[in-house]
């Protein structure tokens, strides 16, 4: 089997699997259909994974790397988000305030982890180099991050309900996140120095800052479609006023029903 067979076989066919059994999952009523989309995104999941070793020569067993790599940190992040936002002030699926601690830990355990990917012997490397899209993922992660913390909290001062404890708190992480980012430019890595890193902080800002003006361009777009279709539509007709005959028919039904007996 050449090499190309090779990487379709065990490399794009698991990656194909994972938003298929996704599909199967989310769309299908019964739990039989359920389980078993769960397990074809699980299986195509642990095939992405397991691609260094099964297609090594591959150049796309990378992206197979880094997510192996990411799998304990990221697992532990949304886990702590989960705990912590469901622990609070939720009106559906309310935690125990305790798990809100257990939540906080493993947050801040992936938080280091992450961390410690860029400072300590943690760096993903693939034959002696640094992992190419570990470069990529690092800034816009942290440059996403603090973007989404900072619009997080300005949002709940001014449309949330007493949510000043929780604005804070998320001003705190969006500084902190910018403060890494600080001195990831300023302070070399474990692998990659701080040239390398302010070189990819530039390419994810204009990333992130493209993905934003397509989305807000997407939306205009899709207001003035719709507006313009409004107004191409005609008016409706207008609906005469009820005549005396009808009005006093709706009077006796109206009449019929008030009341009723005293003794019920």
């Amino acid at each position: 089997m050449d090499a190309m067979a090779q990487a379709a076989l065990w490399f794009w066919l698991p990656v194909a699997l994972i938003p298929l059994g996704t599909w199967i999952s989310l769309s299908s009523k019964g739990s039989m259909q359920r389980r078993m989309g769960q397990a074809l995104a699980l299986f195509g999941f642990t095939g992405v994974v397991l691609s260094p070793w099964t297609v090594p020569e591959s150049p796309s067993v990378a992206a197979g790397h880094l997510l192996g790599f990411l799998v304990g940190p990221a697992a532990l992040l949304l886990a702590g988000l989960y705990l912590v936002a469901f622990s609070g002030n939720v009106a559906v699926g309310k935690l125990p305030k305790s798990d809100r601690r257990l939540g906080v830990m493993a947050f801040m355990i992936g938080f280091v982890w992450f961390v410690g990917m860029h400072w300590w012997n943690l760096t993903p490397s693939l034959d002696g180099e640094v992992n190419r899209y570990w470069l990529v993922f690092w800034p816009t992660f942290l440059l996403l991050l603090t973007c989404l913390c900072s619009g997080a909290a300005l949002s709940l001062r001014v449309i949330g309900d007493r949510r000043t404890k929780e604005s804070n708190v998320l001003w705190f992480v969006s500084g902190f996140v910018f403060s890494l980012i600080v001195l990831a430019m300023t302070i070399d890595g474990s692998a990659v120095d701080a040239a390398s890193f302010r070189y990819h902080l530039w390419l994810a800002g204009a990333d992130l800052l493209g993905t934003a003006a397509g989305f807000a361009i997407a939306i205009l777009v899709f207001g003035g479609v719709i507006m313009l279709h409004e107004r191409s539509l005609e008016e409706p007709p207008s609906v005469h006023p009820p005549t005396s005959k009808e009005l006093e028919h709706v009077a006796a039904i109206v009449s019929a029903n008030l009341g009723g007996d005293e003794s019920e």
